[in-house]
């Protein structure tokens, strides 16, 4: 039965789209949900793609007895589906509807799938003492809502021709991870590996769109966004800064995978035939987020390793802090104007 009243259900819908950050997006959604609508346990769960399976991480959750749990750290499974029952998992992520089940002591879990752009991208998990079909036709109803948010966020945030996180997002999340580098660094170092900034650039770019013209010359870009989809994981965050030039933000990754995934990637670039053009070649600079203050430092360090790349040869992907510890790069150059900002 519904615990509050039009305007309330108003504010609710008002506070829904009144932020862009998607976390507080799902905390939102949940502890209005918890307003509304009688259940005694909201989990918001959100699926996360290892190399052979899917985790399931329960983000936020709400219940009765405590205040909204943020980021809740252990590993969850969904009610009745255990993670190793891979043929369970998957029915769950290929179903599009409302799934019920019954929970070992007493009442119901209500399972709602989070839709997200052209797939799954987690589960609403509600917990009641008995299904009562209004509040859940409320729910659903505020999921269609989060949905078309999700849908409104995510064109504003994102390159109309390659479906890419643009620039404009790029700026915004180099300066989180800048921010959340030093806090981690002030702290202790309590993170496993560091995050790197890769520029990516299409070698002799401007050549093609003279040569074949601009139809092709897009064509190009979108089957080298697909090829970064292909090859980076799905918590590296790819974004298309302009033109021909891309970047890739690597999350915590060692030191020494960093230089392997990006040859990779270099590597299938070089294999994959483009239409009409045929091979296409990438150069790649990088660097760790570190020690930088500014967004402008790190973004001049992994171009000054790019433009290594470029001038000796391209097609080959150049470590910044390489270069400088083996003095090809001057060593003035690693935080020029980089003053305190943290």
């Amino acid at each position: 039965m519904l615990k509050t009243n039009p305007y309330q259900l108003l504010q609710s819908v008002v506070n829904l789209t009144s932020t862009r950050d998607l976390f507080a997006l799902e905390t939102c959604l949940i502890t209005t949900l918890q307003e509304i609508i009688s259940a005694y346990s909201i989990t918001f769960y959100e699926i996360e793609d290892r190399n052979d399976y899917h985790a399931l991480n329960a983000v936020v959750r709400v219940n009765t007895q405590n205040p909204v749990d943020g980021a809740v750290q252990e590993e969850n499974q969904l009610p009745l589906v255990m993670e190793q029952d891979a043929s369970i998992l998957n029915s769950y992520l290929t179903n599009t509807q409302v799934v019920v089940k019954s929970r070992q002591h007493s009442g119901v879990s209500v399972i709602h799938p989070v839709q997200g752009i052209n797939k799954i991208t987690g589960f609403l998990v509600i917990d009641c003492e008995s299904l009562v079909q209004k509040d859940q036709d409320m729910a659903a109803g505020f999921m269609r809502i989060y949905y078309n948010w999700l849908q409104l966020i995510n064109d504003n945030e994102r390159d109309t021709l390659t479906g890419l996180l643009n620039r404009k997002t790029f700026d915004a999340q180099i300066e989180k991870t800048l921010i959340a580098a030093h806090s981690e660094k002030k702290r202790s170092d309590d993170i496993d590996h560091p995050d790197y900034l890769a520029i990516l650039d299409i070698d002799h770019f401007k050549k093609i769109n003279d040569k074949f013209g601009h139809l092709y010359g897009d064509e190009v870009l979108l089957l080298f966004a697909n090829v970064m989809r292909q090859t980076f994981r799905d918590r590296d965050q790819l974004f298309r800064y302009g033109g021909e030039e891309f970047v890739v933000i690597l999350k915590n990754i060692p030191s020494d995978m960093a230089m392997t995934v990006l040859e990779r990637f270099r590597k299938k670039v070089e294999s994959q035939i483009f239409p009409q053009i045929g091979n296409v070649t990438v150069s790649i600079g990088y660097v760790t987020i570190a020690g930088q203050n500014l967004p402008s430092t790190v973004i001049e360090q992994a171009d000054h390793a790019l433009y290594h790349a470029k001038e000796h040869g391209r097609n080959q992907v150049c470590s910044f802090d390489t270069l400088q510890a083996e003095g090809e790069i001057c060593p003035e150059v690693a935080y020029s104007n980089d003053i305190e900002m943290f």
